[in-house]
């Protein structure tokens, strides 16, 4: 099983392309945090770190849209079905692979993001509270920064191995690499989108059950989510998970 996923990193992850939008991806990340005073700098780490999701997305979508279409397009996948227990330790090492990609993607934007700010005032301030930056307006929280930053990193990891399921089944279902890049991109890209629409009549408290917010979950601490809140979306993460993985296996072995 090491060897398929390391297979499937290899496959997935180191195409020229991506790595090009990947290292554009960092650099911007690094560039978009300018020194002001030390709660405006670091209130950028959450601003600027949401404001790339969108890059984020491109690289991930990139990686996962021709997961599946290339074994057909080469004929592949029939060669695969035929081996023993093939099928279901490739679809596992993809999995697999897809998620470890997507996490490196994601966590190296966002702690760019985040090193970037912190190095300008020589890691001090680590322990200023959510609440006294202006990102997080009224929402009186008592996590710090060194705190919020940590949380964001595992609920990144988590997260990008829900869109990397996302990304799989639809490519598992496409002829076209195309399908899953704008679909998987609209799932991922829709509240971002819709944050500023939902924000000015007052629903945008909503958008905390969805799969970018629970990712990127400093949204959650901005807009005072209830308590509860994190705990709907760890369900939502595990069973899609589960869900998205057997309809992937089974949407691969359908004969075609």
């Amino acid at each position: 099983m090491g060897t398929l996923i390391m297979l499937e990193l290899k496959k997935l992850f180191f195409k020229k392309r991506i790595l090009i939008v990947w290292a554009g991806s960092l650099l911007l990340s690094f560039v978009s945090i300018r020194a002001f005073s030390i709660e405006e700098t670091y209130a950028d780490i959450f601003s600027k770190g949401y404001g790339l999701a969108p890059l984020m997305g491109i690289v991930m979508f990139m990686i996962f849209s021709a997961a599946y279409t290339l074994e057909y397009s080469s004929n592949m996948s029939g060669l695969i079905k035929t081996t023993k227990n093939g099928k279901r330790e490739i679809i596992l090492a993809k999995s697999i692979a897809a998620g470890i990609s997507a996490s490196i993607i994601n966590i190296s934007v966002f702690l760019t993001v985040a090193l970037s700010a912190l190095t300008k005032f020589k890691f001090d301030g680590l322990n200023i509270p959510l609440k006294s930056l202006w990102y997080f307006g009224n929402s009186g929280s008592n996590i710090t920064v060194i705190q919020m930053i940590l949380i964001t990193l595992l609920t990144i990891i988590l997260g990008s191995f829900f869109f990397a399921q996302i990304g799989l089944f639809l490519s598992s279902i496409s002829k076209s690499a195309a399908v899953p890049f704008i679909f998987g991109g609209l799932i991922m890209g829709l509240p971002y989108i819709l944050e500023g629409f939902l924000s000015g009549i007052g629903l945008s408290k909503y958008l905390a059950f969805t799969p970018l917010w629970g990712m990127m979950s400093f949204q959650l601490i901005r807009y005072k989510s209830s308590t509860i809140t994190p705990i709907i979306l760890i369900i939502i993460f595990i069973v899609g998970l589960i869900l998205l993985h057997k309809f992937t296996l089974k949407a691969f072995i359908k004969e075609r």
